[in-house]
């Protein structure tokens, strides 16, 4: 393994185990003041954009580990990794709104839009970003970063997202949740 790859994996378990605090966190702001504060909401840009560049790394310093890439492996890979870019610009043109977005504004149950498809554009879009690339490159660590990152957002909406949404918009989010499917 090349230093520089040993950094990007290194980066990658750092940002996994600060997703902990993170998500400690974001749960105790929700609880507190029904959204999150500004270092939160930066918290979470860090993590998210960083595990997002780091996966990138990885898919290119890793690539063929898994197998060699192809034109196969290169337009499924950037297909979902296109698609899933699609998918995040419309959940954040859903919002409306950053600061909708990063978690700083709850005024509003969000159902238009791909919110009538997804509960979680966003976290389906990375998702797809993620392991498209690792299909692209056919790289071990990507793929390993991209399953750790869905692992991670799946404890995350379960254990502090959709509690949060109860709380917040009670029987409108259960009748909304009863509809739309978490991911898709």
């Amino acid at each position: 393994m090349s230093p520089l790859l040993t950094i990007v994996v290194g980066y990658v378990l750092i940002n996994a185990v600060l997703a902990v605090p993170f998500t400690l966190q974001a749960r105790a702001d929700f609880q507190r003041q029904g959204k999150w504060s500004r270092p939160t909401a930066v918290f979470s840009g860090v993590i998210m954009h960083g595990h997002f560049l780091a996966t990138l790394g990885l898919a290119w310093l890793d690539r063929g580990s898994l197998f060699a890439p192809n034109l196969i492996s290169l337009a499924l890979g950037g297909a979902l990794f296109l698609g899933g870019a699609f998918v995040i610009f419309l959940g954040r043109y859903a919002y409306g709104s950053q600061e909708r977005v990063y978690g700083l504004l709850e005024d509003e149950l969000i159902q238009h839009g791909i919110y009538q498809r997804t509960r979680n554009p966003q976290y389906v879009g990375y998702g797809a970003m993620f392991v498209g690339s690792a299909v692209a490159a056919g790289s071990t660590f990507a793929l390993l970063s991209a399953i750790s990152f869905l692992v991670i957002i799946h404890v995350f909406i379960t254990w502090v997202e959709e509690p949060h949404m109860k709380r917040t918009f009670g029987e409108a989010f259960e009748r909304y949740a009863g509809t739309v499917r978490r991911y898709w």
